[in-house]
């Protein structure tokens, strides 16, 4: 199976989840830059909390490319 098929045919989950990736890493660049205006303690749990989101969407992608390309 060729890899620009199977991104075709889920292109609506790999969408998805760019998405939702994008989201959080701007969330992520927009509290780092205006962190002097937040609290040290909400700084840090955003940042744990996108940076958790970014690396799971991260994950579903390559999860769904390799298990669309294996079987």
């Amino acid at each position: 199976m060729d890899l620009w098929f199977i991104i075709k045919e889920r292109y609506m989950l790999l969408s998805v989840l760019l998405i939702i990736t994008f989201v959080s890493l701007f969330l992520l660049l927009a509290i780092w830059k205006n962190r002097s205006e937040v609290p040290r303690s909400l700084t840090v749990i955003i940042t744990v909390i996108c940076m958790g989101i970014i690396i799971l969407s991260l994950l579903a992608l390559v999860f769904a490319i390799s298990f669309g390309y294996n079987t």
